[in-house]
Order: structure tokens, then sequence, then C-alpha cells
């Protein structure tokens, strides 16, 4: 037996052709294929009969070469976690022997059919994560697996993250969520997390579900917490896109090193910089040492920047590529550690964006590109948005002659818009009423 599940999905019936049909259902029909599940769109403008005829009969056609036997179609109203899959009918064809076999493809995996149906409809994974998913559960009893999805919408997991968590931890649908998880959800409501922020940690952090909350959970929040003040810890938990919890032997050490530094900004560090955090402490000190004998002070920001340059896993390979697209321009070594000391960013860019932005400053403006050393920070704003816009406005002005050539580029680019405008645009307006449209691109500078 092949099941095909309709879910939501709005659908013309004056287009149901052959010709659209691999875009609303032979995307799906690839996972028949290989497992024998097949979600099928549900199409409210039309009856259930109609699409089951339609599809049932382009099924038994070439794509898969089948005979359909017969097919039923019946209600469901079992219950779902996810909204769009909420109200269910299910198509039941039999097909020929040859679907058979593959059918028996999850079967020979030690997955359950019935299993992978429920991961899928119930749970909003892909046939394939189902089928992969399965092997680790048993699902002997859908009523546990009701409640703890009960349980997890209850506390405000979205369908995306709860998919994740199914996918990564299928077992947690045979747990009983009142003894594995609400203790420990208890213990993060208790210090600040609200239902988001939780559902947040848990979808960065998996495994928080099955660690010990009174000999792993609660021992590391509190060892944290002695380095932490409670709001950081609860804003870095939440925000980051590295686990603290996962990793507090890396955070306290590190946290505690940078102390030593006499940097007391932690929020600061959580921010900008949380994968330096988690460093393990052997290289987190070394990376601070090369940056120290480098000349930059550990009490400022840039310190910490270059310390984050330099953990990059593809650092010596970026930063080859960049020396040599700087020395391009006419930058000697010493250039470009001087740049790197007032920015160290600007050995983290792409090869592409430096090359672009030195090649219109140097080449098109006519600026010194010994300047760019000076002000190096000019290189990250956006070409379109911010640095093509402004100078095309500065090239208008030098062309009439109403502006000196000496002017400071780095104050041209960095300046807020609004000193921007009033500076350049809204001064000579009387002289070039066209300015403001040059700016946002409408007028070419030729043009002008």
């Amino acid at each position: 037996m092949l099941k095909m599940h309709k879910e939501k999905h709005n659908f013309n019936p004056t287009v149901f052709t052959q010709k659209s049909l691999p875009f609303c259902f032979f995307s799906s029909h690839i996972h028949c294929e290989e497992f024998g599940l097949l979600v099928v769109k549900q199409f409210e403008s039309i009856s259930t009969s109609m699409v089951a005829e339609d599809m049932l009969r382009i099924l038994s056609r070439r794509r898969l070469g089948i005979s359909v036997l017969s097919y039923e179609i019946f209600g469901s109203n079992s219950n779902s976690y996810l909204g769009f899959l909420a109200t269910n009918t299910t198509i039941t064809a039999t097909f020929s022997s040859s679907v058979t076999t593959v059918l028996k493809k999850s079967e020979k995996g030690n997955s359950s059919t019935s299993t992978v149906a429920y991961l899928v409809n119930s749970c909003g994974l892909s046939p394939e994560s189902a089928i992969v998913a399965s092997r680790k559960l048993k699902l002997k009893n859908p009523e546990r697996a009701d409640s703890v999805l009960a349980f997890f919408r209850e506390h405000e997991f979205s369908d995306t993250q709860f998919s994740k968590i199914v996918r990564l931890r299928p077992r947690i649908l045979s747990a009983d969520p009142k003894k594995t998880f609400l203790p420990k959800f208890e213990f993060f409501y208790s210090k600040g997390y609200s239902k988001k922020d939780l559902a947040s940690l848990i979808y960065a952090d998996t495994r928080i579900l099955y660690r010990s909350l009174d000999k792993n959970i609660a021992p590391i929040y509190n060892l944290l917490k002695s380095v932490l003040p409670n709001e950081l810890l609860v804003y870095g938990s939440k925000h980051q896109r590295v686990s603290l919890l996962q990793n507090w032997k890396s955070v306290i050490a590190n946290l505690g090193l940078s102390k030593d530094l006499g940097f007391t900004n932690i929020a600061f560090l959580l921010q900008n910089f949380p994968e330096i955090l988690i460093l393990k402490p052997e290289r987190f000190s070394s990376i601070v040492d090369k940056v120290k004998d480098m000349g930059f002070c550990p009490k400022k920001f840039t310190f910490w920047f270059a310390v984050c340059t330099f953990s990059r896993k593809d650092f010596n390979r970026t930063w080859n590529r960049n020396c040599k697209a700087y020395m391009r321009f006419g930058w000697s070594e010493d250039d470009i550690l001087n740049a790197f000391k007032r920015h160290p960013n600007c050995m983290a860019m792409s090869e592409n964006k430096i090359e672009k932005t030195m090649d219109f400053l140097v080449n098109k403006m006519g600026w010194s590109s010994k300047n760019i050393v000076k002000c190096p920070v000019v290189l990250f704003y956006s070409f379109e948005k911010r640095i093509l816009p402004r100078c095309s406005v500065v090239q208008v002005l030098l062309g009439k002659g109403l502006i000196k050539k000496d002017i400071s580029f780095c104050g041209v680019i960095q300046s807020v818009e609004s000193k921007f405008l009033k500076k350049y645009v809204t001064k000579y307006h009387e002289q070039v009423p066209t300015l403001l449209s040059v700016y946002k691109g409408n007028i070419d500078v030729k043009d002008e």
C-alpha cells in the first residue's frame, strides 16, 4: 500500500495539467521511488477524487511505469503538531508488485513505515530524514509521541525548531515530557528565560534535552554565572551562533584570560565574538600572544577584532590571498600591517571585494592607495549603497569645479548620511539641482 498525504496548498484547477505536474507533484514522486512515501499538495478548490484520479492516472503512466490497481480516499482525525498538516486526508492506492519492492526498502533498513509516516505527517520531517530518524526510534506508543508534540507546542517551539530537534534527537518522541523535559525547562525559566528564549537555546544545542539537570546543566550554569552576569548569560546563550553551555570550560578559561589582560567588556565579546570564547584555551592563548606581539593593545576593541581574524580556519590562505590583492595596488608589507592594525578585518574580506573597491577608489576616483592604508575602514562599506552614490556626487561637484580635489575621501565615505547630504548635496542644490537624483542613482554621472 502506498499512502499519499495531502497538505494545505491553494491550487487553480484550470492549470492542473500534465505540464504543471512536475512542480506540484513529481518533486514528491522522487521520494516515492526511493522509499514509498509520497507527500501530495491539498487542492482546496477542486474535489479530492479529481486529484486522486488525475494523479494516480499519471502515476500509472511513463514516470513510474507501474499499474494502479485501485485507490481509496478517507479522512483522518489524528492530531497533528504542525499547523499545515492539521487537516489530513489520505489517498490510499494499491499498486502492482513492482512498487511493493520499493516500499520494502524502509523495512530492509530496519525502519517502520508507520514510524516514517508519523515523522513526516506529525513532525514535519522530509521523507529522507524520516527514514534515517526511524532507524533510531521504535514508535510503539503513538500517544506518548503525541504528548511530546503537545508539550513542545505548549512551550512555543516553532515548526522549524521542533522538526530539527526530532531529526537530531528522534528518541525524544518516546520520552515522558513531564519527567524528562519539564524540570529542565522550569530551571531555565527560573533563571529569566522566556519560552521563546529557551526554544532558541535548545534549537542551538539539542543535547540539553538529555543532559542531567543536577549533574550537568545546573552546575555548568552556575559556573558560567560566576564569570558572567545573569542577564549576559541569558543573552549569550539564546542569541549566539555557538553554545556557551556546551563549551563552558573554554568560555570560563578564555574569559579569565581576557580579564587578566585588562579587558573587562564581556558584553562586547559575547555580542561580537562568541566564537573565540569557545576556542580551546591553548589555541586562544596562542592567538592572543601572537596579536600582542604585533603591537595591539588588549584593552582596545581592535585587539579582539585581530584575535577573531587570526582564529579563522582559513586564516593563512585568506591572509596570503589578500596580501597579493593589496600589493597589486601598490601596498608594501608594511602598508598591509599598518592597515591591519587600524582595522584588522581588512584581512578577512573577500578578494573580490578588495579589488572592486580599490580599483574604483584608486583608478576611477584617482585617490592614492597609500591614503587608504590610513583609513582601511572605507573598504567595508557597501559599494552599491554607499561608496558609488557618494562618489558619484563628488565626481559631479569636481567636474563643475565646486569642490577641491584634495577633499578627504575618508570623510566622504565615513560621515553619516545626514552630514554627507548637508555638506555635498543640499549645499550645492541651487548650482546643481539634480545632485539628489545623482545620489539616488536616478541620473548617470555622465549626464551631468
